[in-house]
C-alpha cells in the first residue's frame, strides 16, 4: 500500500508552480487543494452506492475544511481541502 501526507502533496504541487496549494499564503487568499479521482478513461460501472449518489460531505480536520464529492454512481469523485 502506498501512502502520502497532505503536506507532501502540497510541496509537490507548489514545486509545479501551484502556489495556492500551500497554506499561509502571503497574499492572504488562503489555499486550495483538490485531489480528483475521476478520469476520462474510467469506464462506467453502474451505481455503486445509492446512499452516496451526488452526495457532498463537508468535514473539519486539522488542515482546514474538507469537502468530499461523490458522483452520480456513488463513487468518490474528489477531495477538496481549504
Amino acid at each position: 500500500m502506498a501512502s502520502i501526507h497532505i503536506e507532501e502533496i502540497q510541496k509537490i504541487l507548489s514545486a509545479l508552480c501551484n502556489k495556492d496549494a500551500l497554506p499561509n499564503q502571503d497574499n492572504g487568499e488562503g489555499y486550495f487543494l483538490e485531489i480528483r479521482f475521476d478520469s476520462s478513461i474510467r469506464r462506467a460501472s453502474g451505481v455503486i452506492d445509492e446512499e452516496y449518489k451526488d452526495k457532498v460531505i463537508t468535514l473539519d480536520c486539522p488542515y482546514g475544511t474538507v469537502v468530499i464529492l461523490c458522483d452520480a454512481e456513488g463513487q468518490l469523485k474528489s477531495i477538496e481541502l481549504s
